[in-house]
């Protein structure tokens, strides 16, 4: 179930309406560019928490009589309109603390909460103390873990939890009872530990602004794919903006929504990486990558998806190699490097003949033509007459089993055209080509938008 945000004149934006995920224990992040309304967005689903949030964090002027939040979820409707008696937004309606104490979300500096617990954390340093002396802490090793992935270093496992009046303080305990409280640790530190502390409490909607803005690219990866499983683990939502195109490229994408503004109209879609990154910075490349043995593969694989995959939502591109032994390592190569894109981003294609080969048993990613080869079977058809004879005369060897001087005397002959000879093979192995093609597809196009 979603939670269903509507506004309307409310700053720079006329109208928008946008589905925040609540109960899909999901990652959603979402970009634009600077101005376009991510941080009306946040804002907003903070107002449904904290009904003064924009009194705190913006000016009055913001509003005028035509502005108005209207929120619905689970068929339910909360309607904030606008009070010329406050100069802002009121709310008649009664949110139910089933919704209200579900949301937690985390505005940049200085409205963050984060920034407000610093003085919490000093002033609870006599308690911390002591519990240090009388080592009254433990382990937290799900913690110790999540910053040694993201930082790449050991040097949190002296990492201690301390409980007091029910909330949780974390330092680095040294020798002679010393320590090191959270808030001495760095900005980025500091924010993956508060963080944490949101994800703990189990609240559905986690919203952070700006995620990235204390973390290096390194930790914005790691951190991204420690999200994603603890939005499983903990049943939680998170919710977050970035301009970060380390963390974007993470982001699967039904997790990645790309908003703009149209004169103050919100519009939004779902998008790849790619899309995002050529709107957002002004180039391009593609999304996923086709690895093939020989340029005639790549030609009848580019014709195929041309004739039988209406609309890729993914770039691509089809590149031959030279050699199927050459195509597979490449492909392995690219687990390790990661030039081409990341591990799930690069399928190959092979002829059949190279189906029972040792070099691709418990290989994943490689799909087979449903024949030996392109050339193999224009020939087996040219012997078996399924292809009109030769003109006399003609002097081309057309000998060689594997097809590659067949397949061009019969274009120099002006028989058959390569089209022709394609369409002839996507005939004969009908359903085997459908297979495949359904397998092509899966990887070019998202499951919410195959046919």
């Amino acid at each position: 179930m979603e939670l269903f945000l509507q506004i309307e004149n409310v700053q720079h934006i006329v109208s928008a309406c946008i589905a925040i995920p609540f109960d899909g224990n999901q990652l959603f992040c979402i970009v634009g560019r600077n101005g376009v309304g991510k941080t009306s967005l946040v804002k907003a689903l903070r107002n449904l928490r904290v009904s003064d949030t924009y009194k705190i964090t913006s000016d009055e002027n913001i509003f005028s009589p035509g502005s108005r939040i209207v929120y619905r979820y689970d068929q339910k409707v909360f309607e904030f309109v606008y009070d010329p008696k406050i100069r802002g937004l009121n709310s008649k309606s009664i949110i139910p603390s089933s919704v209200r104490e579900e949301i937690e979300v985390e505005l940049p500096m200085p409205f963050g909460e984060r920034f407000n617990y610093f003085q919490t954390i000093s002033s609870h340093d006599a308690e911390i103390r002591q519990n240090v002396v009388l080592e009254n802490f433990k382990r937290p090793d799900e913690l110790i873990d999540l910053l040694s992935d993201i930082y790449g270093s050991r040097r949190f496992d002296n990492l201690r939890e301390i409980e007091i009046n029910g909330r949780s303080y974390y330092c680095i305990v040294k020798d002679d009872s010393r320590y090191i409280r959270e808030d001495y640790f760095s900005s980025g530190e500091y924010f993956v530990i508060s963080l944490y502390r949101k994800i703990r409490n189990r609240k559905k909607l986690i919203v952070i602004d700006e995620i990235d803005i204390s973390l290096d690219a390194a930790a914005q990866v790691h951190l991204v794919r420690n999200l994603r499983k603890f939005c499983g683990d903990y049943k939680v939502n998170i919710v977050f903006t970035t301009h970060s195109l380390a963390m974007m490229r993470m982001l699967e994408p039904e997790e990645l929504l790309y908003v703009e503004n149209d004169e103050g109209h919100i519009e939004h879609r779902n998008a790849s990486y790619n899309y995002v990154r050529g709107r957002l910075f002004g180039f391009s490349g593609w999304d996923r990558y086709i690895l093939t043995e020989d340029l005639m593969l790549k030609r009848f694989l580019e014709y195929v998806i041309s004739k039988r995959i209406l609309s890729t939502f993914f770039s691509f591109k089809v590149i031959h190699v030279g050699a199927a032994t050459n195509t597979v390592d490449l492909m392995k190569r690219n687990l390790r490097e990661h030039y081409f894109s990341e591990t799930d981003k690069v399928l190959s294609v092979l002829d059949g003949d190279q189906i029972n080969e040792r070099y691709v048993k418990n290989v994943k990613d490689i799909l087979f033509l449903p024949f030996a080869s392109v050339e193999k079977e224009i020939f087996i058809e040219y012997g078996n007459g399924k292809l009109n004879q030769l003109p006399g005369g003609w002097k081309g060897d057309v000998s060689k089993p594997n097809g590659k001087g067949l397949f061009e005397a019969l274009q120099k002959s002006e028989l058959y055209s390569v089209v022709q000879l394609f369409e002839h093979l996507c005939l004969k192995f009908e359903k085997e080509i459908d297979a495949l093609v359904k397998q092509i597809d899966v990887y070019l196009n998202p499951s919410s938008i195959r046919r």
